[in-house]
Parts: structure tokens; C-alpha cells; sequence
């Protein structure tokens, strides 16, 4: 068949070398990327980001091979002319929007920890994000919570506040700054009221040498040692 026109253009590029292998890497770096977002893993050498993001596009275009097979068919009975706005559609949504799709529900699905069995099958196959993160700072401050934190400091520094949705921690654990929406005065070494005037506070990374997370501010029976520090 002889190729004329936008149609038969774009089918013929969609068919040349640069074009499958466009329509092979793409959906996979979009799955993968959507899947490992926020997740700081160990880094890939070349060889396995381009076989894992291959393998990504396989698998997007099995789910996709009943539309793409009946598509190719409508294509040699009528020409790509007549099906151009399903072709593009074709496009749009195996390119794009199944690998966002995709790797956005592993990403979800990696997260879980109940039911326990689900889990341990997570950790088991290397899906968990707790296998596939690096560091324990971008996992634990990627679980969504508020806490109270208590935050120790080289200098013998005892910092109080709280972490919640205006809070940020740098997902650079090397750098590892922080900043608290929330700091919070002391009372008997303890949780009191948060600061009136205060807008929250940031604390240098190398400064930090551990935090603590806690659901509530309710003092304990017998406080952590070393609680009685002052913030």
C-alpha cells in the first residue's frame, strides 16, 4: 500500500524503528515512573531501567492486544484514513493514560499492610515499598500522617511540634531537612500548646540526630528518657 497523507504518515513512522520503539518504551517509563513515585530506591544501572521499563511496555500492550489487534484489522480493511480518530484514541489511552492508571494502583496496592498475608506476599515478591525504598526517612514521612514528633538535636536541642499536611520533609535523605508547621512549648518536659505567634519551624538536616512520632500529645505514665530537655 502506498502511503499518502497525515494518516499513512503517522502510521508509517508508528510502524519504522524509532516509532515501535517509541510505542514499546513509553508506556513502560510512564508505568514505572507512576509506580516509583515518591519511592527513593537503590539506583538502576542502564541496563535494567531499560529492561524494566520494556517490560512495563509488555505489559501494557497485552492488556491493550484485543483493541490493538481489532484496530489493526479495521486499519487494513478500510485504510488508516477512516480510523484515524481511533487511532489517536488507541494513542491517548495505551500510551498514556493505562501506564499513569497502572502504575499509580501498584503504587497503591505496594503500600498496603493489611491484611497481613498481603503483605508478606508484597515483601516476599519485592513489590512493598518497604522493600523498594532506600531510606527510612522517605518511607516513613510518605505514610500521610500527622504526628507529634519530637525532634533531638546535636547540641542536646529538644524541638516539639507537629507534622501534618503544611509540613515537608526534604525527600533527599541525604539532606534530610525538615519543617514543622507546629512548634509546640513544654510543660514538665512534655507536650503544652503550640507556640501563638509562631508560623512553624525548619530544622537543618546534619542537625538532626533522631525523631520520635507520636499519635497524640497526652503524657505518658513515665516519659522517654531524656524528655525533660527544653525546646
Amino acid at each position: 500500500m502506498r502511503l499518502t497523507g497525515i494518516p499513512e504518515a503517522v502510521l508509517s513512522f508508528l510502524l519504522s524503528g524509532i516509532g515501535a520503539t517509541v510505542l514499546l518504551l513509553l508506556p513502560g517509563y510512564l508505568l514505572t515512573g507512576a509506580y516509583g513515585r515518591g519511592v527513593r530506591g537503590p539506583a538502576l544501572s542502564e541496563r535494567a531501567f531499560v529492561a524494566s521499563t520494556a517490560g512495563a511496555g509488555v505489559v501494557v500492550h497485552l492488556l491493550a492486544l484485543p483493541w490493538t489487534l481489532e484496530l489493526g484489522r479495521r486499519i487494513v480493511n478500510a485504510g488508516p484514513g477512516s480510523r484515524m480518530g481511533e487511532i489517536v484514541a488507541w494513542l491517548l489511552v495505551v500510551l498514556f493514560a493505562v501506564p499513569v492508571a497502572l502504575g499509580a494502583a501498584f503504587a497503591a496496592l505496594s503500600e498496603r499492610t493489611r491484611p497481613p498475608w498481603l503483605h508478606r506476599l508484597l515483601v516476599l515478591v519485592g513489590v512493598s515499598s518497604s522493600v523498594r525504598t532506600a531510606e527510612a526517612w522517605n518511607w516513613v514521612f510518605r505514610q500521610g500522617f500527622p504526628a507529634y514528633v519530637r525532634v533531638r538535636l546535636k547540641d542536646g536541642t529538644i524541638v516539639l511540634g507537629r507534622y501534618g499536611t503544611q509540613s515537608f520533609a526534604s525527600s533527599d535523605a541525604a539532606n534530610g531537612d525538615l519543617y514543622l508547621e507546629e512548634q509546640w512549648s513544654t510543660r514538665d518536659g512534655w507536650f503544652d500548646q503550640p507556640l501563638e505567634t509562631n508560623l512553624g519551624i525548619w530544622l537543618r538536616g546534619s542537625e538532626i540526630v533522631s525523631i520520635e512520632f507520636f499519635a497524640g500529645r497526652d503524657a505518658p505514665e513515665e516519659l522517654p528518657k531524656g524528655a525533660e530537655g527544653e525546646s
